[in-house]
């Protein structure tokens, strides 16, 4: 039995500008949480409708 994988198509949400598409397991990320994509922190801003596949806008996390 194989885990089920989700699609996520990841945006930033200032420009809509797309980042890439990322196959999650579960637990999956919520709003708020940080996750990385290369070198890069994004926080979750918002989850499309559709949990499986679906546009997840994000926002880099700045360095302070």
């Amino acid at each position: 039995m194989t885990k089920q994988q989700h699609r996520w198509n990841l945006r930033l949400k200032s420009s809509n500008v797309y980042l890439g598409t990322v196959y999650l397991g579960d637990p999956l990320p919520e709003v708020e949480d940080v996750i990385m994509i290369g070198d890069k922190k994004y926080t979750i801003l918002e989850l499309g409708s559709n949990r499986d596949a679906s546009d997840v806008f994000v926002e880099e996390v700045k360095k302070k």
